[in-house]
């Protein structure tokens, strides 16, 4: 008699830090074993071994158009929510005394002085490996996403948001230093000095956000420095904000309202992959909290039961939770964040402290 092999129905809850989903997964029995396999993964494991035989036959080429995809796009969202909610609130006093209270993340943007003259790729393999190198052995930075994009003049820039503080004119001198190996600070130089401050005006017009007060300010320091340290970073704190990771999220992965610039795809090698968006390897270990219902932990079961502030939403397969952790009780929050600790530890994620602060 031919042995029968059914499918069971289990149920399963995936919780991230800002919402939870509820849905069912089918399962099989194997034909070798007595244990119950989960068929997604069989699936997922074929789909990746027949997308790898196809990567040997296919050549490169730039499937993105430099544009972010919806799927890169939310990940992105993911792993900044993640870093948000991993964050320990920490008081840190910067290099001219100013103390800062629940300081969480800085966002840095990073920019070039020149006209951009190499691939975007060249720049990220010359410049940007080095930059995290010298930030993570400097200022001990090991949680971190980045996001490249085109500015209006064709230039390359970059958007980081990092759980350590950074200040920004070492941030810049580290910047200037990397970026210098191509000329970029070198040329700045050469195009700036022995100018007058009307030549400099000509270049940089008054506007309501460049007041003649700042491009005084910024031609005084220019000539002081010889115009070897072009501004080309800029750093903002981020402290605990309700929305905050939602806020830096969007803005790193927001449309561009105008079309890219011709000097980009006159530029960029269109046969190359150009890497768009990437994080860390400690952040790329958190993903999500996945459990079957039946064997969640204490941790989780006390989250579930103790969540009232959030958004539902009913689709054909599952059933979505979307909650911000802040408006709910100060007992959900403490069972949260731990089993968020507790989650991030069991995969490896790096915790700048042994202790682990609710705040």
């Amino acid at each position: 008699m031919k042995e029968d092999f059914p499918f069971i129905i289990i149920p399963k809850v995936s919780i991230r830090p800002d919402r939870m989903v509820f849905y069912s997964e089918f399962a099989k029995k194997s034909k070798l074993s007595d244990s119950w396999q989960d068929t997604k993964v069989t699936q997922k494991k074929d789909l990746v071994q027949d997308t790898q035989s196809e990567k040997v036959k296919q050549p490169i080429c730039n499937k993105h158009n430099f544009e972010l995809s919806k799927k890169a796009k939310a990940r992105i969202r993911d792993k900044v929510t993640w870093l948000y909610h991993l964050a320990k609130n920490k008081t840190v006093t910067t290099s001219t005394g100013k103390v800062l209270y629940s300081f969480r993340m800085n966002f840095v943007t990073l920019t070039l002085p020149s006209v951009q003259a190499h691939t975007t790729n060249e720049i990220n393999e010359k410049c940007l490996n080095q930059f995290f190198t010298e930030i993570s052995q400097r200022f001990n930075v090991k949680n971190y996403v980045w996001r490249l994009e085109f500015q209006k003049n064709g230039n390359v820039h970059y958007h980081i948001a990092t759980d350590e503080y950074l200040e920004y004119w070492q941030v810049r001198s580290i910047w200037n230093r990397c970026i210098n190996k191509l000329g970029y600070v070198d040329a700045y130089a050469s195009a700036n000095r022995g100018q007058t401050f009307q030549d400099y005006l000509k270049k940089n017009p008054i506007t309501e956000k460049n007041t003649f007060e700042k491009l005084k300010e910024r031609f005084t320091y220019g000539c002081a420095s010889r115009w070897e340290s072009p501004n080309t970073v800029d750093v903002r704190v981020v402290t605990g904000s309700k929305n905050i990771a939602f806020y830096i999220s969007k803005y790193i992965t927001k449309k561009e309202s105008e079309p890219l610039n011709q000097k980009v795809l006159d530029r960029e090698d269109m046969s190359s992959n150009l890497r768009l968006w990437f994080c860390s390897r400690s952040l790329s270990k958190v993903d999500k909290i996945i459990q079957p219902l039946e064997a969640l932990c204490d941790l989780a079961v006390d989250c579930l039961n103790k969540i009232k502030n959030y958004k539902k939403s009913l689709h054909d397969y599952c059933e979505i939770f979307y909650f911000n952790a802040k408006d709910q009780t100060n007992e959900f929050k403490k069972s949260f964040r731990a089993l968020l600790y507790e989650y991030s530890q069991s995969v490896g994620y790096y915790s700048s402290k042994k202790s682990y602060l609710i705040t």
